[in-house]
């Protein structure tokens, strides 16, 4: 069939609101526009053209969530070197970035990833602005292979690697495997619903409807920044432009403004989804969002200027470049892209100057900044064991402050929670785990070997001791209590205070009598607990079941931090 030219009487009154949801329809998944929309004849019944579209966006979002489990795990060893030297220059960060781009097909979805790089320090926060701004033109790429299938090349890529991943050959490239195969889910996704939108864009019901003009560029703008709202996609919504303008049914002016709306809505998506993100992480999307804003304002100020003015900018030189019109909108579509990268980069301090101003690093992520290890302690094991006992020791004060917290009297604004202080202490665990690993793995004599175990043994208890004082201070933060279940419960919080700070003493001084008090304070006392709780419960018989939970918890939670403070005592003695 022929789709009516633009200008059609009869067709030209077809509802702008019409053909925006009918463009919805058309590009219903974010990611369809790893092929372009092809206006055909539909043959097919429109059940199953949407089946392949519903079908070909759950195979697609699985991919996702298949790919991103195994991309998480590979986020260690020669994957994070690689990251790193791509950090490291700018070369590497626009190779890096345009490669990112062109398998994400999406600038939002480059800044989450990296944000996730950011949040396990695989990167600075600096670090990967030029890739996202870079991420942004390699998505824009696909325009011009938009014509290519990519179905055959998606199902070599599925087969290749679910043999991997049957028969683990080799076993250290499993993770890679199931990398491989998310994104070869991801793009046989993404061919059925291009299958299934190339089929509904042909049929005859359909060409009325996107007969239509928009009539005004400022009304293009809108359209394209509510589609991309709808679709949850710039790339698919250019892809619409693009498609639309080679049927003729857009001028290049409609479709270059339908791009920039699309780059504005782009940025309303990244700021909502971005509300879960926060500290350096989120420092992350926001120079994604700071890229949308600059280059929606940049090509929205240089369109008007062109056509109230007359001067020869983006479009112009988008006609004397190419004859085709769908020739002319693909390179404004990727000059929109470049000049938003190159102005950003430009202005890449002062973009993250106002950032970090504005978006500080929260509370955890200060408080998870190792003190004492770093790269190169493992080079001399003995430094390397001394610098993890006093990143032990540091953790180890950290402890009262838990406790200070969940006091009435103390005023708590602006101070750390016992959950940032936990969320730091797992960063610094993890940190000092991997230092005592590789330690294991190297050549050590038999006296640093001895003292490789006894500081293994420590962090053990220490990690543990963390998990109990943590946990008695969230029993306060959230349960509210009155009366003997609130004494009982403050009394108990005293005397762990009490014993940790007297492990502190004994670790500080080494001292034979601090660490024998220590010792005496640990002693076991469970039959003692349970004698409290016995007599606490028959004289208090008004307790309410929180209460007696509450009761139980403290105590429990007592017993267990003696314990794990007695073993800490050992450790020390030895």
């Amino acid at each position: 069939m022929t789709i009516p030219a633009k200008g059609n009487s009869q067709q030209s009154s077809s509802p702008i609101l019409m053909r925006v949801l009918l463009a919805a329809l058309l590009l219903l998944s974010p990611t369809v526009s790893w092929s372009a929309i092809e206006l055909g004849a539909g043959e097919d019944p429109v059940i199953e053209l949407a089946a392949l579209i519903v079908g070909g966006i759950g195979i697609f979002l699985i991919g996702i969530h298949f790919a991103g489990e195994h991309f998480q795990q590979m986020a260690s060893g020669s994957f994070r070197n690689i990251v790193t030297r791509i950090s490291e220059r700018g070369i590497g960060m626009l190779f890096g970035g345009v490669f990112l781009g062109v398998f994400t097909q999406s600038g939002k979805a480059i800044s989450f990833l990296l944000a996730d790089f950011v949040q396990v320090k695989l990167l600075k926060a600096r670090q990967s602005g030029p890739i996202v701004f870079w991420g942004n033109v390699g998505a824009t790429l696909i325009v011009f292979v938009s014509m290519l299938s990519i179905k055959v090349f998606a199902l070599i890529v599925l087969g290749v690697t679910a043999l991997g991943l049957t028969f683990h050959i080799p076993k250290k490239l499993v993770h890679t495997y199931g990398a491989l195969f998310g994104i070869g889910m991801i793009m046989y996704g993404l061919f059925l619903v291009k299958e299934g939108a190339g089929g509904l864009a042909g049929a005859e019901w359909v060409a009325g409807i996107l007969a239509g003009p928009l009539g005004f560029d400022l009304l293009a703008f809108i359209v394209g920044t509510v589609l991309t709202l709808l679709i949850q996609s710039n790339l698919a919504t250019t892809m619409i432009a693009i498609a639309l303008a080679s049927a003729g049914l857009l001028n290049v002016a409609e479709s270059m403004m339908v791009m920039v709306g699309a780059q504005a809505g782009n940025g309303i998506l990244t700021w909502v989804f971005s509300s879960h993100v926060h500290g350096r992480a989120r420092q992350v999307v926001i120079g994604q969002i700071a890229f949308d804003i600059i280059t929606t304002s940049l090509f929205f100020v240089l369109f008007y200027t062109e056509v109230i003015t007359g001067l020869p900018l983006i479009m112009a030189s988008a006609r004397a470049s190419a004859a085709e019109l769908s020739g002319q909108v693909i390179l404004i579509a990727f000059g929109i892209q470049v000049g938003g990268a190159l102005v950003c980069l430009a202005l890449r301090k002062q973009i993250f100057d106002v950032i970090e101003a504005r978006f500080p690093p929260s509370q955890a992520e200060v408080l998870s900044a190792p003190q004492f290890l770093h790269e190169r302690a493992a080079d001399n094991p003995s430094t390397a064991l001394l610098l993890v006992e006093q990143e032990q020791v540091q953790l180890l004060n950290r402890l009262p402050a838990y406790l200070d917290y969940v006091r009435p009297e103390t005023a708590t604004d602006g101070l750390p929670s016992p959950g940032d202080y936990h969320q730091a202490f797992e960063t610094i665990s993890d940190n000092i785990g991997t230092a005592l690993t590789s330690l294991s793995r190297s050549s050590l004599t038999v006296d640093i070997s001895d003292k490789l175990i006894l500081v293994t043994k420590s962090q053990e208890q220490l990690v543990a001791l963390e998990g109990y004082v943590y946990q008695l201070a969230a029993d306060f933060s959230t349960i509210g209590h009155s009366g003997k279940a609130e004494e009982l419960g403050r009394n108990i919080l005293e005397s762990v205070d009490f014993m940790i700070l007297t492990a502190l003493d004994a670790i500080a001084s080494r001292d034979s009598g601090e660490v024998e008090t220590l010792a005496m304070l640990t002693q076991d006392r469970t039959e003692l607990m349970k004698k409290v709780r016995r007599n606490y419960f028959e004289s208090e018989g008004q307790l309410s079941d929180e209460e007696r939970n509450f009761v139980l918890d403290v105590t429990m939670l007592l017993e267990n931090v003696v314990q794990a403070l007695a073993r800490y005592g050992r450790l020390l003695e030895s």
